[in-house]
């Protein structure tokens, strides 16, 4: 009786994280609903000054030290990371949000915009596994 009760809340807990993962879905955006002062802001090359994951931020690695991200504002964008060059597509959806998608096939990530300015961009990406990874740029020179 008590490993049938457990079966249950167990069912009901899994249930219950479900449905609050329905709360915030990632959606598709039809046009980039990003304030034109923050996409201007965004639209240009950055480079990438350090990584942040579980409180401790350190420099880019030798893989990373010339990783870098080129925001373009018709919503492509450039991308050096690990060392591996790409490019993608990028929406903001008028939240502190830019979703973006890379590659065939496509992969999509979304990334939160902790900090940005026209001297720091800091973004923020979630693992699937729930570990907050941020990001900061500066400018490139």
């Amino acid at each position: 009786m008590l490993f049938a009760g457990m079966l249950l809340a167990l069912q009901a807990f899994s249930q219950t994280g479900q449905g609050s993962a329905k709360i915030t879905p990632h959606k598709t955006i039809a046009a980039n609903t990003m304030p034109a002062d923050k996409s201007k802001m965004l639209c240009k090359a950055w480079v990438l000054d350090s990584v942040e994951q579980f409180g401790v931020a350190h420099t880019p690695n030798a893989k990373e030290k010339n990783d870098g991200v080129t925001f373009m504002a018709d919503g492509t964008f450039f991308t050096t990371s690990e060392g591996v060059a790409g490019t993608g597509t990028w929406k903001g959806n008028g939240n502190p949000y830019i979703n973006t998608s890379v590659g065939t096939p496509e992969v999509k990530k979304m990334f939160k915009i902790m900090v940005l300015s026209d001297s720091k961009l800091v973004l923020e990406y979630q693992t699937e596994d729930l570990i907050r990874i941020h990001y900061t740029y500066i400018p490139k020179q």
